[in-house]
């Protein structure tokens, strides 16, 4: 593994929540400013941040999310920081896991305070589970005795309370991005610079160490049946956490009772299993013994892709029958939306509950598709189990 590999595999993914011009790219443009003195920038932004051309990273076909990212190094912790483009961006980005978003930065103008739109995407990391998130009050030029600071940190002291978020694990940091990024100087101290420097410091206190995918339970789901015999079977499937090897115990779990096997082969994407041929099916999954179980009730949020996105313009409504591509099978369900929502229209996002037809393995953070009339209409992910 080359040393730019390496830096990816151990960095912690973390990204801006924030409503439209309050300073998110401003503030991750100073702290990459901050940081190339107090640390190191491992991106090559070729300039300014702010002017550096977006990515787009694919969801699925046709769809993407656009934003700036930049990996850096401070204290021996490794960062890739994501900026992205629109709000509609960072639900996709939260919604889909792709990026894997692991904590926050939450950005909040002074001159405007918390929006509703700041507040839903509060929300929104909230109920998928973000473990971190380090609030920014971006002054804007006003001073620092102003009483609207006062109010503005207030609000934003109860909003995160509400979400989960204690004050000692995300204290509120005072500071003007803008005069940080235009700052001439070179003094870390300076006052313009030292909100900067206490924003890194507290990400390297409070932020999470990066999830190792391979040391996590395994999940192997069935893609696929490739051969039979009386007693093993031959499937085709992905390893997407964990690790398997030849003679571990493993339960297949999914669309009835737990099954309690050993893997008795590997060959590429393929394991072979002691089991009887009727005991599988794909949509199942591989696991590490009494880890994820299988449920036919969960709650979730979902968003729906635009028709520029889908090619279709379909929404949801309550009591809506669609189904639900999880471990490469269509699940019909039935789905029920909250009491002050009717419809959700593409492009929206709600927080919906799902009934499945059959239970699937799942577990808080497992993310799929809603598909309608045979199209790909939204992704989702599980933020609570029934």
């Amino acid at each position: 593994m080359d040393e730019k590999r390496a830096l990816k595999h151990r960095a912690l993914p973390i990204c801006t929540l924030g409503a439209p011009g309050h300073g998110k790219t401003t503030l991750t443009a100073a702290i990459a400013k901050v940081v190339a003195r107090i640390g190191a920038i491992h991106t090559d932004i070729n300039g300014s941040f702010e002017t550096q051309i977006p990515l787009r990273h694919p969801i699925r076909e046709g769809v993407g999310i656009t934003y700036r990212t930049m990996d850096y190094e401070t204290s021996g912790k490794f960062y890739t920081q994501i900026d992205c483009e629109t709000q509609e961006d960072i639900v996709k980005m939260l919604v889909s896991g792709s990026p894997a978003i692991q904590g926050a930065l939450w950005v909040v103008n002074a001159v405007e305070g918390v929006t509703p739109e700041s507040e839903a995407l509060l929300r929104l990391a909230s109920h998928v589970h973000l473990t971190t998130v380090i609030p920014f009050l971006n002054t804007g030029g006003i001073p620092q005795d102003d009483e609207l600071l006062d109010i503005c940190q207030m609000e934003m002291r109860e909003l995160l309370s509400e979400c989960g978020w204690k004050e000692e694990t995300s204290p509120i940091i005072v500071g003007d991005a803008r005069k940080a990024l235009t700052y001439k100087g070179d003094k870390l101290a300076a006052a313009w610079w030292k909100p900067m420097v206490d924003l890194v410091f507290a990400m390297n206190r409070h932020m999470p160490a990066p999830i190792n995918r391979a040391a996590l339970p395994l999940i192997m789901p069935i893609y696929e049946i490739t051969e039979e015999t009386r007693d093993r079977v031959s499937v085709r499937g992905e390893i997407v956490q964990g690790h398997l090897a030849v003679g571990q115990a493993v339960d297949v779990v999914g669309k009835g009772e737990r099954i309690k096997t050993r893997c008795l082969g590997l060959k590429e994407n393929e394991a072979r299993v002691e089991a009887e041929p009727e005991w599988l099916s794909v949509g199942q999954v591989l696991c590490t013994p009494k880890t994820i179980k299988s449920h036919s009730a969960f709650t979730a949020i979902v968003y729906l892709l635009t028709q520029e996105e889908s090619g279709t313009h379909i929404p949801l409504i309550d009591n809506d029958r669609p189904v639900i591509h999880l471990w490469g099978i269509d699940m019909p369900t039935h789905l029920r939306l909250p009491p002050d929502i009717s419809i959700v229209t593409p492009g929206m996002d709600a927080r919906v509950t799902v009934m499945l037809d059959l239970p699937l393995a799942m577990e808080v953070g497992t993310r799929f598709e809603v598909k309608k009339m045979g199209s790909c209409i939204g992704i989702g992910v599980v933020t609570a189990l029934e």
